[in-house]
Formats: structure tokens, C-alpha cells, sequence
């Protein structure tokens, strides 16, 4: 984050987050946040900040990372994709940066036109998506947990 007088602190952000997703879910719905790479950066990192802050990820946000997807349309595509990265990904599907890349409302635009094609690639249903790609916060951590016990 950065430190710098007038840019909010994580501890202000979580509620107002919390909040603004709340506000927008419908009952008994599900909330699902996508990120590239988002099972080694992102939620670990919304964990870390959720943790040091003392709070807690609600347990019905679901997470799923495009960088899963990646590997299956490689699995599927072979070598016409160079790399799992957002960038290869974009130039894969010929979409066009809007913005400066890797800031991150060009990267939010990016991402949401490349899970669009990936799902379709995949022929995968929204439902697919939460069924074998979501997780939870507390999954990760569980499983990373694990991992670091095995050792």
C-alpha cells in the first residue's frame, strides 16, 4: 500500500469494501472475485492486510484465479499461447490495451474481456466457474497451511 498523507490506511478501506460489497449483493447470493494470478498475489495479500487489521474475509466471498483457466487453455491450445501472463494472454485474444498496462482500471478491463473469452474457449458456464474453480479465503489459507506442515 502506499504510505503517503492523504491516501487512505488498509484498516479504513476493509469496512468501506466490506460495505460496498455488501451493498451490492443480493440475498443469498454469491459474491465472486476474479484475479490473474490471484491464488499466489492477490487474496494471500487480502488475507495478510484482512488479518493484520483484525478482520476477518467473510466467508462467502469466493475467489477464482484466471491463471488456473491459463493453464487449461494451454493444456488445450498447446504452444499457440507463450505464457500464462495477462499481457500473452491480451495479445493471445487481440485485445487492445485501453489505459496504460498494469494500472489497474486498464488491467480490471483487460481481465474482465480475457475471462470472457477463456470461459468461452473452455466452454465454461458461470456455474462451472464456482463449481470447479472457486475457492475461499479460508481454503487458501488451509491449504497453504497444509503444504507448510508437509514439509
Amino acid at each position: 500500500m502506499v504510505n503517503r498523507p492523504g491516501i487512505p490506511r488498509m484498516k479504513d478501506l476493509i469496512p468501506i469494501l466490506i460495505d460496498y460489497v455488501e451493498s451490492r449483493q443480493k440475498p443469498g447470493g454469491q459474491t465472486l472475485f476474479i484475479a490473474h494470478n490471484g491464488k499466489a498475489f492477490d487474496v494471500p495479500f487480502l488475507i495478510s492486510e484482512f488479518n493484520r487489521c483484525s478482520f476477518e474475509i467473510p466467508p462467502d466471498w469466493e475467489f477464482a484465479d484466471t491463471m488456473t483457466l491459463a493453464r487449461e487453455i494451454m493444456k488445450v491450445e498447446g504452444s499457440k499461447l507463450s505464457s500464462k501472463s495477462l499481457q500473452a494472454l491480451r495479445e493471445y485474444y487481440g485485445i487492445p490495451v485501453i489505459g496504460k498496462a498494469h494500472r489497474a482500471m486498464a488491467d480490471v478491463n483487460v481481465l474482465a474481456l480475457v475471462l470472457q473469452r477463456m470461459t468461452c474457449d473452455l466452454k465454461l458456464t458461470v456455474s462451472g466457474l464456482l463449481e470447479n474453480y472457486a475457492f475461499t479465503a479460508s481454503e487458501l489459507s488451509n491449504n497453504s497451511k497444509k503444504k507448510k506442515n508437509s514439509r
